[in-house]
């Protein structure tokens, strides 16, 4: 699979209000990358994270609306491998201030978009399997799954 396949497979995952434009990062940790494709080849449960970036008309959108922007965005597009669509439970709104920490940040200028600030928008699906983060200022979409 190459990242367009999991970039067009990752948008089956969310809502359609949710416009991404290209996938940044799949799998957290050494091995996880290779069991979430061993999963989706073989069928079985697996855990991890993608993260795909945000267009930039939806992140506007958001930043305008606020929580409003999420109202009818509770149905994925659709579901993978004959599974029905998740269906997510009500989104939450999340003021986000402070630094970023992050080893390889250290050095960056302050004003080089360092700081996490602004909103960040939340929800989890109803069978508590999968969960949605949207930070529209920092242009991101975090699609985490459990077993």
């Amino acid at each position: 699979m190459n990242r367009v396949s999991i970039h067009r497979r990752a948008q089956r995952l969310l809502p359609a209000q949710i416009q991404t434009s290209g996938l940044l990062h799949f799998g957290t940790s050494p091995g996880q990358v290779e069991g979430v494709l061993l999963g989706s080849v073989f069928d079985c449960d697996t855990q991890g994270v993608i993260v795909l970036r945000l267009a930039g008309q939806t992140a506007v959108a958001i930043q305008r609306q606020g929580l409003a922007f999420f109202e009818q965005a509770h149905v994925a597009r659709a579901g993978l491998q004959r599974a029905l669509p998740a269906h997510y439970g009500q989104w939450q709104r999340v003021v986000l201030e402070g630094v970023r920490d992050h080893p390889a940040e250290q050095g960056v200028p302050r004003d080089a978009g360092t700081d996490w600030n602004g909103s960040a928008y939340f929800a989890g699906s109803r069978d508590r399997r999968a969960w949605l983060a949207v930070l529209p200022v920092e242009r991101l979409v975090v699609y985490g799954w459990l077993n």
